[in-house]
């Protein structure tokens, strides 16, 4: 933290023009460089070296001089300058802070090596080099630095304050609750919060977004008679939907894909949306048939299975709809960043993933544009209000959230299930405690099960984020699932008025990722 505040001296020095250039164009080259094995960060000699003259360098003002003859000298000494040129990758807070220092010494190219130092920067958790994390000093030149991209693009913060009136007088106690944690005490089989499916009524609304393969709230949620609004943006995971789940459904309820006569059904529909567009071009009163449910889709050519009721010795059977989009604060077509079976809206290169990552072209739109054009517009909405809204969108839950602040004001969230990891918020530029604020204000209580006592908002936020053993500067960090109520739910007694395009809030750059 010492090595995280300003150090304004370093900007007052003079400098060697010559010299500094020519260690600045060795920066420069090491940004192209890769390498195929990656070891424990920063924990050769040579980083360790490397380290101490930085850390000299912070903390001496005289020592610039001396500081050239020290990094001039790694060149001749064991390891020697090839090994940082191989290795860079290994260590990039070394290497970040090493551009960082040039950058104070080297006014004409200030801007090229900042710009430098932005791109490495992608590579290392923005939220736990502003908590201060790093080892490395960053001579106080952090909020120089663009931390935040989508698709290889700078964007900019997700903002978390509330921008409507809530349907309860008062926020909800500013506290994290311990409720989930006692109940699985008192349980043999344990709690998880694919609990709460066991106790919907049938024939519940739930909200499956980040679908993957559907194979978990899709899939259960189906099992036991409920209907599912589901969102997946990629187009090989919705592939994974095609080939996993008729099979996983069959497994768990044997039967329930085939029609009284004994022909082959569906328990799920695709329903595409084109990048940029709000909404599914199938209109929802086809796709969800007086029946009952289920309805056509011209996505598959197998019939639809009707929807059954439970009785006394068996549980009923649902259907999933799978709109293919993301869910965000707003509609539009963006470039998403995928390796193997992981997406994130935003970038998050601190995860180290594979170097042949791909960009798609997917649509985004929102939950208030769903329910407000596509499902109320129609007549035929499932449901007046979401049973369940669970997010599982890798660090865009501020965005979603956002884009179901119309649904949230006006109370028609019972539950929301969330991944609560400070990490991957930060990379999308959200504050954690203001997204548990900004729920708080609509009314919920979140409850863990990791804690056995009541938190403070800021007490449960520390707990993510005030070591490195939880907020590593590289590497996933720790997270769990939080189960949050809404305190003043009230199954609504009217359906939802269908509204037309309502106007996204006044331009900001701090709003949303543009």
């Amino acid at each position: 933290r010492q090595l995280s505040s300003e150090k304004t001296a370093h900007r007052r020095r003079g400098r060697r023009p010559l010299a500094w250039k020519r260690l600045a164009s060795v920066a420069v080259a090491l940004s192209s460089l890769s390498v195929d094995t990656v070891q424990a960060a920063c924990e050769e000699a040579g980083w360790r070296h490397l380290h101490d003259i930085l850390t000299k360098a912070y903390l001496q003002t005289d020592y610039e001089n001396e500081f050239l003859q020290d990094v001039a000298g790694l060149a001749d000494q064991a390891p020697g300058m090839a090994w940082f040129k191989d290795n860079y990758q290994d260590c990039v807070e070394g290497f970040l802070s090493l551009i960082l220092y040039y950058s104070i010494h080297n006014k004409g190219r200030q801007a090229a090596l900042l710009d430098l130092a932005s791109s490495a920067a992608r590579e290392l958790n923005p939220l736990a080099l502003q908590s201060g994390l790093s080892t490395w000093p960053l001579f106080g030149l952090l909020d120089k630095l663009q931390l935040f991209w989508q698709a290889g693009q700078r964007v900019a913060p997700l903002a978390t304050e509330p921008w409507r009136k809530a349907s309860c007088p008062e926020p909800a106690p500013g506290l994290v609750s311990p409720l989930l944690s006692a109940v699985a005490a008192g349980t043999q089989g344990g709690v998880s919060p694919f609990s709460l499916v066991r106790g919907l009524r049938p024939g519940a609304l739930v909200i499956d977004a980040g679908v993957f393969d559907g194979t978990d709230w899709s899939l259960f949620s189906v099992a036991r008679g409920l209907t599912v609004i589901g969102f997946e943006p990629l187009e090989t995971n919705r592939r994974l939907v095609d080939e996993r789940f008729p099979e996983a459904l069959l497994q768990l309820r044997p039967g329930s894909l085939y029609l009284p006569d004994g022909r082959p059904c569906r328990r799920h529909t695709l329903l595409p949306i084109v990048p940029g567009e709000p909404m599914p071009r199938e209109p929802w009163a086809e796709v969800f048939a007086s029946s009952g449910g289920g309805g056509s889709s011209s996505s598959s050519s197998l019939p639809a299975c009707p929807i059954v009721a439970p009785t006394e010795n068996e549980e009923g059977l649902g259907h999933t709809y799978i709109i293919g989009a993301a869910l965000g604060e707003r509609v539009r077509g963006l470039n998403m960043t995928t390796r193997y079976d992981y997406s994130s809206v935003a970038d998050q290169g601190y995860l180290k993933g594979p170097k042949d990552m791909k960009k798609e072209e997917v649509g985004m739109t929102s939950l208030d544009e769903i329910f407000g054009r596509y499902l109320a517009a129609s007549g035929r909405a499932p449901a007046h209000a979401i049973d369940v809204l669970k997010l599982d969108v890798e660090g865009y839950e501020m965005g979603a959230l956002r884009g179901a602040e119309q649904l949230l004001a006006e109370g028609r969230v019972h539950y929301l299930i969330l991944e609560f990891h400070p990490g991957m918020l930060g990379s999308t530029g959200t504050n954690p405690l203001g997204m548990l604020n900004f729920l708080r204000h609509y009314c919920f209580l979140c409850h863990s099960l990791k804690i056995d006592r009541p938190f403070t908002l800021e007490e449960f936020v520390a707990r993510y984020t005030e070591s490195v053993d939880v907020l590593p500067v590289q590497g996933l960090g720790a997270i769990e699932d939080l189960v949050c109520q809404n305190l003043a739910y009230r199954p609504p007694s009217h359906p939802l008025s269908p509204r037309g395009q309502r106007e996204w809030p006044p331009e900001d750059p701090e709003a949303s990722l543009d």
